[in-house]
């Protein structure tokens, strides 16, 4: 053969093992968009079990984040027998219950995605998880370490001595809790002043400079909404409201101890703003919290 026609049919034999190394190689654009449909499929279909007493106190945040996000519906909530209530719900939680814990105690979440299933436990772990998962942790890493440091420190106040106390109608062991020397009037006395910092508001001035970096939009204080992260609201809103109705209502929300609420409200007004905000936006789902479900029923 001449040098031109081997050179052509070199030509053709390297451009043909080119061609059908393309058509079998696999299309990356398309192996990526199955894979990011299939982490949205899984994301999409997260079931999330709460496991708690059928009180409100250390479980009823994560219940909070779902009616706030309008997503009570998705979450199965399992309430267990309180076991101060007798000593048959004590042996029950001794015997049945605290052996499925990952630590034994509650709140705890049993979540389920896709394939996978695992347990969420301790507090502040399970705020954050259900939070994140309702969208309630403001816009930015900034907000939810807000939401993270606010909520951790009011969870961790609804211990089982403020439990007692409400469910035997003591005000005055709420009371003295409250004060100077007590470990709940410590903490709200930190949170008042870490919003009122966030907002801008020297705490020793009676009236709102709303120039902090979550002062209301309009500026002048008086917004007709009131939240932590400014404009709307968040975990850290609810965890407010928990851990002052707890105080002012007990751990069922079936009492109303008047001389705290008067107390709270002149010691703490920031956080009652907060606590009167929540009362407004939840109004429905605050009416009817108190219907007791069935064990295995959300």
């Amino acid at each position: 053969y001449s040098f031109c026609t081997l050179l052509f049919m070199f030509s053709a034999i390297e451009f043909t093992l080119l061609l059908i190394s393309t058509i079998s190689a696999d299309p990356p654009c398309e192996t990526r968009l199955e894979v990011d449909t299939n982490t949205a499929n899984s994301m999409s279909s997260t079931k999330i079990e709460l496991v708690y007493f059928n009180i409100h106190a250390r479980g009823e945040l994560t219940r909070l984040c779902f009616a706030a996000a309008g997503r009570l519906s998705e979450l199965k909530d399992t309430r267990l027998p309180l076991f101060m209530d007798s000593s048959a719900a004590a042996m029950e939680w001794s015997v049945e219950h605290a052996p499925k814990t990952p630590f034994g105690y509650v709140p705890y979440l049993n979540v389920a995605e896709g394939t996978k299933s695992f347990q969420v436990s301790g507090d502040g772990a399970v705020e954050m998880f259900a939070a994140r998962h309702c969208n309630l942790l403001g816009d930015s890493p900034l907000d939810a370490a807000v939401c993270n440091t606010i909520s951790t420190k009011a969870v961790g106040l609804l211990g089982p001595g403020l439990t007692r106390a409400g469910l035997q109608k003591d005000s005055m062991t709420i009371i003295r809790s409250l004060g100077p020397q007590g470990h709940i009037g410590d903490t709200f006395d930190g949170l008042e002043k870490y919003v009122n910092r966030l907002h801008g508001k020297a705490t020793s001035d009676p009236a709102y400079r709303d120039t902090g970096s979550y002062a209301n939009s309009n500026g002048n204080g008086s917004s007709s909404h009131f939240y932590v992260l400014g404009d709307k609201i968040s975990l850290a809103d609810l965890a407010i409201y928990n851990s002052v109705d707890e105080c002012i209502r007990g751990p069922r929300s079936t009492e109303f101890f008047e001389r705290v609420d008067k107390l709270l409200r002149r010691e703490y007004p920031t956080l009652l703003r907060v606590y009167d905000q929540v009362t407004k936006d939840l109004a429905g789902y605050l009416t009817t919290r108190n219907v007791q479900r069935p064990l295995d029923q959300p």
